[in-house]
């Protein structure tokens, strides 16, 4: 595990794992290590202590590595991990701070056959798991619209609202084609760069709203604000005979016989719901990690989605700068 900030969520996650053994830590400031034995229930001593990712990766023999340094620092750990041969890498959100750096982890994971997640949470959950899979069966029709939602103060573009962006093209299943957005009040002139200094601060990450085309026709509004209620994640997914509500709290489901039917509740008897602990609801994605190495099962949050989620970050901050005009994806590079 490299980053033991937020990689104490990860530890957490690896100590729950009935097929895992968490062997070795690593931090540029070792007073940090104490976040992971306080956080993850790790004894000190158990594992073993870097201060260099260099250096663990040339002494130890990994299957599985969690990057979950700073974004501007997640691009080295990932591409050398990829270059050391380990088999599995479940990186932070976003999945990095500029699209070159996103482009080099790209090539390096599908250079050494590297299996690659994201911490797109949702995008694991088992309810939202499941809600995708019956979307997928049409029992809603066919999907057409995604109304998502996130508010509070860490309604924060480049952090929280990245999960619910993973979200929404996790649905989506199409890669972004446009991009209209609006800043919250505030931060009009924020400029093209992203200055969040990793979140800290929710003052200097400005929330949005976004509206999104998908090469499918699909389309997403996107309302990401620091001026609304603090609710958790939460979708309406509309199609052309359903409807269905997937959040952090709850999950709720309507249908109609055809396309001019009324619509009418429909009982739904999966979990509601996800895990309150940020290291609870890893687990999910250390399950889906092994299964992507163990059985080739395709990621429910690959690098080039999270690259997608990159590009919508980027496109919002210069849809705002030309006055709210449509940004095309993917960008000139």
């Amino acid at each position: 595990m490299i980053g033991c900030g937020v990689g104490s969520n990860h530890a957490y996650a690896y100590q729950q794992h009935p097929d895992v053994d968490l062997v070795a830590i690593c931090d540029v400031n070792p007073a940090i290590f104490e976040k992971v034995y306080a956080g993850a229930g790790v004894e000190r001593g158990a594992v073993r202590t870097y201060t260099d990712y260099g250096e663990l990766l040339r002494q130890e023999r990994l299957d599985l590595v969690s990057v979950a340094t700073p974004d501007q620092y997640h691009a080295g750990p990932v591409t050398e991990a990829a270059a050391a041969g380990v088999g599995g890498i479940l990186c932070e959100k976003p999945i990095a701070s500029s699209l070159a750096d996103a482009d080099n982890m790209i090539e390096a994971v599908e250079r050494y056959g590297t299996k690659m997640l994201v911490d797109h949470t949702r995008n694991f959950d088992p309810a939202y798991v499941e809600v995708r899979n019956r979307v997928r069966q049409g029992e809603i029709g066919t999907l057409t619209r995604i109304v998502a939602y996130l508010g509070g103060k860490r309604a924060m573009l480049f952090r929280n609202s990245t999960h619910l962006l993973g979200a929404v093209c996790f649905y989506a299943e199409s890669s972004p084609a446009w991009v209209i957005a609006a800043l919250d009040q505030g931060f009009e002139d924020y400029g093209l760069e992203y200055k969040g200094e990793g979140g800290k601060n929710p003052a200097l990450d400005p929330g949005a709203t976004l509206m999104i085309h998908f090469a499918n026709g699909v389309r997403a509004l996107v309302m990401a604000s620091k001026r609304t209620p603090a609710l958790g994640v939460h979708l309406d997914l509309l199609g052309t005979r359903g409807r269905m509500e997937v959040g952090d709290r709850e999950t709720r489901a309507w249908e109609c016989a055809d396309e001019e039917g009324v619509m009418q509740p429909r009982e739904v008897t999966w979990r509601q719901g996800i895990d309150g602990s940020l290291g609870a609801r890893l687990v999910p994605a250390v399950d889906h990690l092994i299964a992507m190495i163990r059985d080739d099962v395709p990621a429910d949050s690959p690098p080039r989605a999270a690259r997608d989620v990159l590009e919508l970050l980027f496109g919002a901050l210069r849809s705002q700068a030309e006055g709210m005009t449509p940004i095309h994806l993917p960008a000139p590079r």
